[in-house]
């Protein structure tokens, strides 16, 4: 089974793209992805709830192949995280939580860990758009977490420093580094695995945003056996799901 773990729908115009439920499950069909784990633009950068109701409706819709992260920006760490958590897993059975730096507004200050001590409570692996030096922090202080890093440090907020993601997780056991990344580093997926482990690596696209071959590509043709491959396009997030009360 692949699972996508980083997936976006609604629309953004920065970054040009629009994408509903039914656009993303063609898009996973073409490429053999099996479900999809998904984020709801407008709740990262608009309006918490409504994003989170949109993309609770569209799992109602596809409840065998979309799984929900309740996307909670920085600005709303002070402001009805844990209620919307809490509310999201009961109303919709979303699965995981995104947390997301909103311009301005650090990602590490006092009121993240209240909402990683929840996603732990609730046993819900959380997608972290974030630095190597925030994940050490937020890893260090609640390890029970199931901390994601998108994009392993390949991002302008990150600096592109992916050996820096890497250093985060060695130093961290309950750090996972996520696959997705517009830079193909030669060698990168590779030097990954040697040093944590194919079981602390988990694939994502970031589709719509990304070329969805190019992505699976990147550990399709990796020089890697095909069992490590299977943990990261899916056995490892199945196995993290698995654990949720």
């Amino acid at each position: 089974m692949i699972i996508d773990a980083h997936v976006h729908v609604g629309v953004s115009t920065a970054y040009n793209f629009s994408a509903n439920a039914d656009d993303l499950l063609r898009l996973a069909d073409e490429n053999g992805i099996d479900k999809l784990f998904v984020t709801d633009f407008t709740a990262l950068v608009h309006d918490m709830r409504e994003g989170n109701d949109t993309l609770g409706k569209a799992i109602r819709r596809h409840p065998d192949r979309l799984l929900g992260y309740v996307s909670i920006p920085t600005m709303n760490f002070d402001n009805g995280a844990l209620e919307e958590i809490d509310r999201c897993v009961h109303e919709y059975g979303m699965r995981g939580i995104k947390i997301y730096s909103y311009p301005m507004i650090p990602l590490v200050r006092p009121s993240v860990f209240p909402v990683l001590e929840r996603a732990a409570s609730h046993r819900m692996p959380i997608l972290a758009h974030s630095t190597g030096e925030e994940c050490e922090v937020m890893a260090s202080r609640v390890p029970e977490a199931f901390l994601m890093m998108a994009h392993s440090g390949n991002t302008a907020l990150a600096r592109g420093d992916w050996l820096r993601a890497v250093q985060a997780a060695e130093r961290n056991p309950s750090l996972l580094l996520e696959t997705a990344s517009s830079a193909v580093n030669n060698g990168s997926l590779e030097y990954t695995i040697s040093r944590i482990g194919a079981e602390r690596v988990i694939f994502g696209t970031d589709m719509p945003l990304l070329e969805v071959s190019v992505q699976m590509a990147r550990v399709s043709g990796a020089a890697i056996s095909q069992a490590e491959k299977d943990l990261i396009f899916g056995g490892n997030m199945a196995r993290m799901l698995a654990c949720k009360a």
